[in-house]
């Protein structure tokens, strides 16, 4: 079932039976604001933790108890140009339980409650809940210097969207936003949020339709998602300056371990192509134990003690990041364009493609036995359906690969930034 409940406020009942598990996932979207993205993290935090009803931790923890171990989960993240504030109940199939006849309505109150019943002590948050989760936060953020990899990461990301301020703030927010965060501003967010998101509703499992829209018609949901929300506008990054002009950064830290990370646009591939050639040149590239880079740079030459590529499919970037010492950057960089060039001149060969499309079709199966595969299907479906293969799809495209397009893919990666965290 797909229905409209007013405008940009969706809902998507997918009633499969192969989980003993359902799961109810309410997404609230909004175009990226480097100026919100520690603030709807924060808000994330405080949410989950304590509501009006269930003004504790330990509280909520019980309740989910009395209801067989329901779990409930809220996080933001990026999806597309869009701040995603998820919030999510799974709990058991009631046909599992000896007594679960109120089993659907209890989860959808208590997500609810989690939703639309904020633990507020007149016109703010809890404090204690307030200051609890902010130093929490602070805590975690500051952490992250402990973990290079991640620095790295953050380092490249920062280059890449040089361009997008909103980008520069990562999704789990920032240190400096943080500390002039005030309960009050978090209300006002939380405010926000509620009344002019595009929704998103995503229901999976053993569920009858109309029972569940009967129950969201009765539950708090219906009074308090009924107004229209703001239209979304989905933008692509471009690459252009970056293409003709890369950015690069060297930063100089006491580490044992140096990391370099490296970005690649894959502009100009063209459209008529293999759908999934891309995916397939990056396994071969660096995407798996079998890949060029593991193979060539770690086990062979051990220039670095790991390598590996991704590949995001959304913003067409490949994605290179490895860990070794610093007086093995140099070698190790020019061996990665080696590899790079071994794919682009089609040096691979046929078992390293069928290698791939083994591993990609395992890969497709395994994430189709998970609910979280079907909810964010779902939400493609809603936002950005272009982005969705079907199973027959997918599979003639995996078939009808050809070494060409594969190589080609290389042949149109340009270089466009460059992180290195040398330790010293």
């Amino acid at each position: 079932m797909r229905k409209t409940l007013a405008k940009n406020i969706f809902l998507n009942i997918n009633p499969i039976k192969k989980f003993r598990t359902i799961k109810i996932q309410v997404d609230f979207l909004r175009p990226l604001n480097k100026e919100e993205t520690t603030t709807r993290r924060l808000l994330a935090n405080v949410m989950s933790n304590s509501t009006k009803d269930y003004p504790s931790f330990r509280a909520i923890n019980d309740r989910e108890m009395e209801l067989y171990g329901s779990e409930i989960n809220v996080y933001t993240r990026n999806l597309l140009n869009f701040n995603d504030l998820a919030f999510s109940v799974e709990f058991a199939d009631p046909n599992f339980l000896i007594d679960g006849k109120t089993q659907l309505k209890d989860n959808l109150d208590l997500l609810g409650e989690i939703i639309f019943k904020p633990n507020l002590a007149g016109n703010q948050f809890d404090e204690t809940a307030f200051e609890t989760e902010k130093r929490n936060l602070m805590s975690n953020l500051m952490s992250i210097q402990d973990n290079q990899d991640l620095v790295s990461s953050l380092g490249l990301a920062k280059l890449i969207y040089r361009d997008n301020p909103d980008r520069q703030v990562p999704i789990f927010g920032s240190i400096e936003e943080l500390k002039d965060l005030t309960n009050a501003d978090l209300l006002k967010s939380y405010q926000d949020v509620i009344k002019n998101d595009t929704v998103v509703i995503n229901v999976v499992g053993n569920v009858d339709e109309n029972e569940f829209l009967a129950e969201l018609n009765d539950s708090i949901f219906n009074t308090e998602l009924q107004n229209d929300r703001q239209d979304l506008t989905i933008k692509f990054e471009k690459f252009d300056n970056l293409i003709v002009n890369p950015a690069s950064q060297i930063d100089h830290k006491h580490l044992n371990q140096s990391r370099i990370a490296l970005a690649y646009a894959t502009k100009g591939v063209s459209k008529d192509f293999n759908r999934l050639a891309p995916q397939i040149m990056n396994l071969i590239l660096g995407g798996d134990d079998q890949s060029q880079l593991f193979l060539q740079v770690r086990e062979k030459n051990s220039l670095a003690y790991s390598v590996s590529s991704t590949y995001q499919p959304i913003s067409h970037l490949v994605m290179i990041q490895a860990g070794l010492d610093a007086d093995s950057v140099d070698k190790a960089l020019d061996l990665i364009n080696q590899q790079i060039n071994f794919i682009k001149q089609g040096q691979f060969t046929d078992a390293q493609v069928e290698h791939a499309q083994k591993v990609m079709l395992t890969q497709r199966k395994i994430s189709s036995d998970t609910i979280q595969h079907y909810i964010m299907r779902s939400i493609w479906e809603t936002v950005y359906p272009k982005t969705l293969l079907t199973d027959a799809q997918f599979e003639a495209e995996l078939s009808n690969l050809d070494k060409k397009h594969i190589a080609s893919v290389a042949d149109h990666m340009h270089a466009i930034a460059q992180y290195q965290l040398i330790g010293d």
